[in-house]
């Protein structure tokens, strides 16, 4: 795999914003209190009053600060331990920086167009535009024309595809049958929206589900692409399901969730990150960093013929 320097300082600043937008989102605290507030609805709800997410639902200003301990935590060793592997010629470091990324661009996404304006925007904004294009340096960096050739037949094909399906379907089944539906007949807005949009429906729906899916087919015919999609769309899975769950986790000890809520919209999250993170394992156990012999002989053989 290629080694790009640009890349390498892009992860550094991406570092610098997400320290600054977690820690600030995280630790600066205020004199505030939650209060009430009437929506264009016409429905009242309490805003969290403190803080950078002073504006935010209740719900959401203490499950924001939950994912801002997971980044904090979990999310940036993650990413520097795994662009560290990346300098180092490493194919795993590669993919778990490049499934790392795509979280970090997720996650940039989400606070750019979901979170209340806040004084940290324009961090927000610097944080897309750095992860977005990081991450597209990262997929440049494999060589697809080899790239499937570094799986053994070990690899358990049917089954990533098996669960890329699951995701695809789950995340339609989750937010659109179970959340979007009974709330347009209803004739009210979702219950885990405030007063716009929430991009996770957008960004679930719109493009986690329909990739996941692509991916699982192009798996399946073995085609290079899907190999790659398939690998960085796990260790995306595993990633973001463990920041999901740490938001949620945070919102249940606030008892800002209801117990419909929760098994509703964090039990089958949990569910998807276990096993996202077990084919992660496999997957990563399963690549070699240089090509297999058996698909060296195969390629030896395609070209005798």
């Amino acid at each position: 795999m290629k080694i790009s320097n640009t890349l390498i300082w892009l992860v550094a600043l991406i570092v610098l914003l997400s320290v600054i937008a977690s820690g600030v989102g995280l630790f600066y605290q205020d004199s505030g209190a939650p209060f009430s507030y009437t929506n264009p609805r016409g429905e009242t709800m309490q805003l969290y009053g403190q803080g950078l997410y002073r504006y935010e639902i209740l719900r959401d200003g203490v499950g924001f600060k939950g994912m801002d301990v997971f980044v904090l935590v979990v999310a940036i060793p993650l990413l520097l331990v795994s662009t560290w592997l990346y300098t180092r010629g490493s194919l795993r470091g590669g993919l778990v920086l490049t499934g790392t990324l795509a979280y970090f661009l997720y996650n940039a996404a989400s606070m750019t167009f979901g979170y209340a304006y806040n004084n940290l925007f324009l961090v927000y904004t610097a944080l897309l535009t750095t992860t977005l294009f990081a991450t597209g340096l990262a997929f440049a960096s494999f060589d697809l024309q080899t790239f499937a050739n570094h799986f053994s037949e070990r690899l358990p094909r049917r089954g990533i595809a098996i669960f890329l399906f699951a995701v695809g379907i789950s995340l339609i089944l989750v937010w659109a049958v179970m959340d979007i539906l009974p709330a347009m007949l209803a004739g009210t807005a979702p219950p885990l929206n405030n007063d716009t949009t929430l991009p996770t429906h957008a960004l679930d729906m719109g493009i986690i589900a329909p990739l996941a899916m692509l991916a699982a087919v192009l798996l399946l015919k073995r085609a290079p692409l899907g190999y790659l999609l398939a690998s960085v769309l796990l260790i995306v899975s595993a990633v973001l399901g463990a920041g999901v769950l740490a938001l949620s986790a945070a919102q249940v000890l606030g008892n800002t969730l209801t117990l419909a809520q929760t098994l509703t919209f964090v039990v089958p999250f949990v569910i998807l990150t276990a096993f996202a993170l077990w084919l992660s394992i496999w997957l990563l156990r399963d690549v070699s960093e240089t090509q297999t012999p058996n698909a060296r002989s195969m390629k030896l053989r395609a070209a005798h013929v």
